[in-house]
């Protein structure tokens, strides 16, 4: 028995929830957001299931992760690569048959001179990250149509505060990018986009998180969780009042407690920043971690916990209980970092 982490890709969810997002939006298109490896969870795996499942249209960050995604899904689907092209590449993009999202002035004119295939136009609406600017767009209007992108896009900022008045804001501006290209698919949303209503999609939405689980919904949409992340219970003690648990001697138990160490730990991915916060469930009741966690292991208080608790057993620390976005909430962070965190010795398996 292997007392390794594990994550088990819930691929048939993952599929479930392009399903239920490709339904809030019935005239658009519903695409995959892959980077990253899907996000830590296995872009090869998943993107082959959406495949199956009729999704046609996926989206990365770099020229290496489409070439691998290309290999793993074959020819046909359009795989979109976000960053765009560097010096030398175009013949890659030509080979694989990829669609390079032009964002600059430079990758522009690399593309004008150098390429022979398809590309997207990324234009900045308020991001301030990555896009062409609105004013280069109007005054270049005739040569950007010249380039015949199969899509204009851009990114929203806040679409995570519904209420926040950029969300507006970009969509009113990006309309009259789309209206310049009035025979190109455009799109806006997001994977937080895609609740913001019918005006976000466009001709095209791009989920990404919420496929894996991730994003609050609307009370009337449900996202299932992607993936379940679960330890071994390696040892079960009683805590004497006024000793300390972990590094630094943090937490001091005020009275006897039953504490559980599970081997999975920040080198894991589970952030030094959830101690004393983050919670483990077993058999479906939640302990919180008590003291510092530390590289390979982490300390619950389990007083409360199952009374038949003994080592070997399994510890959720994402999944049907264990929420992605309250557990990152719980860490101070992200549900983006929480799964794109997840370490090498986290065991991959899917089902």
């Amino acid at each position: 028995m292997s007392f390794l982490p594990r994550a088990t890709v819930l691929t048939s969810n993952i599929v479930d929830n392009w399903h239920t997002l490709d339904a809030l939006h019935p005239g658009a298109t519903t695409a995959a957001v892959v980077k990253a490896d899907a996000y830590g969870l296995g872009a090869a795996r998943i993107a082959r299931a959406l495949k199956v499942a009729g999704c046609s249209t996926f989206f990365v960050a770099y020229l290496d992760e489409a070439l691998t995604l290309r290999k793993a899904i074959g020819r046909g689907p359009r795989i979109f690569v976000l960053n765009g092209p560097m010096r030398g590449e175009m013949a890659a993009y030509r080979d694989a048959e990829l669609t390079a999202v032009l964002s600059s002035e430079l990758q522009l004119k690399l593309w004008s001179t150098a390429a022979r295939g398809t590309c997207a136009l990324h234009v900045d609406t308020g991001m301030n990250r990555l896009g062409l600017p609105l004013a280069l767009v109007e005054t270049e209007i005739t040569a950007l149509r010249r380039l015949a992108p199969v899509l204009v896009m851009s990114h929203l900022a806040c679409a995570d505060d519904p209420q926040h008045p950029m969300n507006l804001r970009q969509r009113r501006a990006f309309e009259e990018v789309a209206d310049a290209f009035p025979d190109t698919p455009a799109s806006l949303a997001n994977s937080a986009g895609c609740y913001l209503g019918k005006g976000y999609g466009f001709d095209l939405i791009r989920p990404g998180l919420a496929l894996y689980g991730g994003t609050i919904p609307p009370a009337d949409v449900q996202i299932k969780p992607g993936v379940v992340l679960d330890a071994t219970l390696i040892s079960l003690f009683k805590g004497s009042k006024g000793t300390s648990v972990g590094y630094g001697a943090t937490h001091v138990l005020t009275e006897d407690r039953m504490l559980a160490t599970c081997a999975i730990g920040y080198a894991d991915g589970l952030p030094r920043s959830g101690s004393g916060k983050l919670k483990g469930w077993i058999d479906g009741v939640a302990c919180l971690v008590a003291g510092r966690i530390s590289m390979d292991l982490v300390t619950l208080d389990v007083t409360d916990g199952p009374k038949s608790l003994k080592p070997g057993m399994r510890v959720e620390f994402l999944g049907e209980n264990a929420n992605l976005e309250a557990q990152a909430a719980a860490c101070g962070t992200l549900g983006y970092e929480l799964l794109t965190g997840l370490g090498p010795r986290v065991q991959r398996n899917y089902r």
